[in-house]
């Protein structure tokens, strides 16, 4: 028989000689996986839109739970509605957990299986790219209070009562242009359509301009930008947005649903409507290919401890509006994915000829 001492010390050799045979050493095993690293979130819109201040705020946290306690930067990286990121990412990104894109990615994984990557300049394989982190999003539709033919705004039934306003947006295959394009569309809004601004502050701006009369983005760009600037002041209205739980800050708006019941008489449905929840926007989190699967693990350990710490939720609310849901297993990441990857042929089609359409191509 095998004393208890003999048989913890062949179990420890044991243990070392594993170690050794799958090429780490001791201290590798002890060490936390971002112990004396730098991990740089990369953000793929210009400084001052929503995703930009929504990643500042994890980034002064997640050194508290992120194991290891590393520093964290925060990089911006805008262009061509998040493709330049996203292509940089796959491309250039380092593979060794050092670098993590924060992205509403929704349209590019909506172009890769739905759509042709080609035309838009889409080079990543997003079946490739390793997600971490998904973070629903709350859209928010907001227009002028007038606008042509000279037309006051007081509630969102007073849109179809307006013709030639401008929308602005992203660009035409974009899942933000999109989602406000068919929910529009579905109500029969009478708009024109301006694209290709670089990102949410851009379009703030040009609605400050005048070039454009509608803007959209989530909740925190509303509260923290939109609200401030052009509700408050009382040059414009909130008057849609997108979540099934009734969310009185934003009043007058409806919610998606109420906003298409409420100025049709009808409940949504139709290609419209697939297309509407087929664009609906997650902030993610994603790693380039070949990442090690510890620092995956490790980025998604620290956002279900964010999810406990009450200091930081309660900041969330103040600048998002709402309580933050992390989707961070694995099971709910592919399901999100799914949504996108099983588009039927029919939807398929009828969102590349919409998008077409908006072009001005036949």
């Amino acid at each position: 028989m095998i004393s208890l001492q003999k048989a913890s010390t062949y179990c420890s050799a044991l243990i070392v000689v594993g170690i050794f045979t799958s090429g780490l050493t001791l201290a590798q095993v002890a060490q936390p996986f971002y112990q004396n690293k730098t991990l740089t979130l990369m953000v793929a819109v210009s400084a001052g839109g929503a995703s930009d201040i929504e990643c500042r705020l994890y980034a002064r946290y997640l050194p508290k739970y992120l194991a290891g306690n590393p520093i964290i930067v925060v990089q911006n990286r805008a262009g061509a509605g998040g493709i330049l990121a996203i292509n940089w990412l796959y491309e250039r990104g380092q593979r060794d957990g050092t670098v993590v894109l924060f992205q509403a990615a929704v349209a590019m994984y909506q172009e890769w299986y739905a759509g042709n990557p080609q035309t838009t300049g889409l080079r990543a394989n997003m079946a490739r790219i390793i997600p971490a982190v998904f973070i629903p999003v709350v859209s928010v539709g907001t227009v002028r209070k007038n606008i042509p033919p000279n037309i006051q705004i007081k509630k969102p039934e007073d849109i179809l009562k307006a013709k030639g306003w401008v929308t602005g947006g992203f660009r035409t295959n974009h899942t933000k242009d999109l989602k406000f394009r068919t929910i529009l569309d579905l109500v029969g809004a009478q708009y024109r359509y301006a694209t290709g601004y670089p990102g949410s502050a851009d379009l703030l701006a040009a609605f400050m301009r005048k070039e454009i009369d509608y803007v959209d983005g989530s909740t925190a760009f509303f509260l923290n930008r939109v609200k401030p600037v052009v509700v408050d002041t009382g040059q414009a209205v909130p008057i849609w947005y997108d979540s099934p739980v009734q969310l009185n800050q934003l009043a007058p708006a409806y919610n998606s649903h109420q906003f298409v019941k409420k100025l049709t008489g009808k409940n949504p449905s139709g290609p419209l409507w697939d297309i509407f929840q087929a664009s609906r926007t997650y902030r993610m989190l994603l790693f380039p290919p070949e990442v090690p699967q510890q620092a995956v693990q490790a980025l998604q350990e620290a956002f279900r401890a964010l999810h406990n710490d009450p200091v930081f939720l309660a900041e969330y609310k103040t600048i998002v509006g709402i309580k933050p849901t992390f989707i961070t297993k694995q099971p709910d990441l592919l399901h999100v994915l799914d949504k996108l990857k099983n588009l039927s042929i029919k939807i398929k089609e009828f969102r590349a000829k919409y998008i077409k359409k908006a072009t001005g191509r036949k």
